[in-house]
């Protein structure tokens, strides 16, 4: 690959337009993720391998509501400049982390569920620090 060609896929240009997509996937997973916590708390509990419990139920509904509008202003953020998308990419990075080392710490067995959020926080998070290096790139 060439200097120019290097350039052209890297840079804040190119890392924000990506980053933007990452968004609109994480957008749709937190509403997904969003819907059935404030639904169905109950049932998501024993999907990830918590003990229910009103107080489960309870902290999972808020929760839920979080993550709406979490993903509500993931969508809507993705139509940004450029250098506010990034801003939000490292806020979105952080957040990524922090609920895959949660994840972790989960209380409970580890059911098929909890492996697959434990992956998608991972790949969100490596996915933001990605881009957001190579918006570093001149």
């Amino acid at each position: 690959m060439t200097e120019a060609e290097l350039r052209d896929i890297s840079g804040v240009g190119a890392s924000a337009r990506l980053i933007r997509s990452v968004l609109a996937v994480g957008a749709s997973f937190f509403l997904a993720a969003g819907v059935l916590l404030l639904f169905v708390p109950d049932s998501f509990a024993g999907w990830i391998g918590l003990e229910g419990s009103d107080a489960v139920a309870w902290t999972l509904r808020m929760l839920g509501v979080a993550l709406l509008a979490l993903g509500g202003l993931m969508w809507l953020v993705r139509r940004a400049k450029d250098h506010p998308v990034l801003g939000v990419g490292a806020v979105m990075m952080v957040a990524s982390a922090l609920l895959t080392a949660l994840t972790v710490t989960l209380p409970g067995e580890w059911t098929p569920l909890r492996w697959a959020l434990l992956g998608a926080g991972a790949v969100f998070a490596l996915a933001y620090l990605g881009l957001l290096m190579a918006s570093r790139r001149s």
